[in-house]
């Protein structure tokens, strides 16, 4: 699967809350926790051999990216699992030399429109975000600048300028750059 998605930070979490809900589909509302993980040989090759555990209502997920920048958008390779016992697959990443590296938890709400997923996600330590992605079979260069104009459509219905797109991921900010 191929992830592209945006993120922008808010100023006005309350006026793009209302502007998202006049034009798109309410989905649901969520708390996510995820754990970032680095492979055994992380120290060699920071952030290349990372994965994460998602703690999402009662589901946990893995899910691992191969990810690259274009302007600020993110055009990530993605697989993603289930686990069934979240603590177990905790103990099997242990054992076979992974370490935790950071956590993040954000909470939020979910809408569709288009085929888009928009989130409007409050990050712990660092604020209010909306996170605009569509998920693809490929990254077919042309449906990828479709895509990329698609997300920015939704950003300006929105009501959020484009100056206010962040690129620098999660990690970044919530770590720093020199530490990734």
């Amino acid at each position: 699967m191929v992830e592209i998605e945006l993120k922008a930070r808010l100023r006005n979490p309350g006026e793009v809350r209302a502007r998202v809900a006049g034009f798109a589909t309410y989905v649901r509302d969520f708390d996510k926790t995820d754990a970032y993980w680095h492979g055994p040989e992380w120290r060699f090759a920071r952030g290349t051999k990372g994965f994460r555990l998602r703690a999402d209502g009662n589901k946990s997920i893995v899910t691992f990216k191969a990810k690259r920048n274009e302007g600020s958008i993110e055009i990530n390779r993605e697989t993603e699992f289930e686990v069934s016992d979240p603590l177990a697959f905790t103990a099997l990443v242990e054992r076979i030399g992974c370490e935790p590296f950071y956590r993040k938890h954000k909470t939020g709400s979910a809408y569709e429109h288009d085929g888009f997923t928009i989130e409007l996600v409050q990050v712990e330590d660092l604020g209010d975000f909306i996170e605009v992605e569509k998920l693809l079979d490929n990254d077919n260069p042309e449906t990828v600048a479709v895509v990329l104009g698609g997300l920015k459509g939704i950003l300006a219905k929105a009501g959020v300028p484009e100056s206010d797109i962040e690129g620098r991921g999660y990690s970044e900010l919530i770590l720093g750059a020199s530490q990734i």
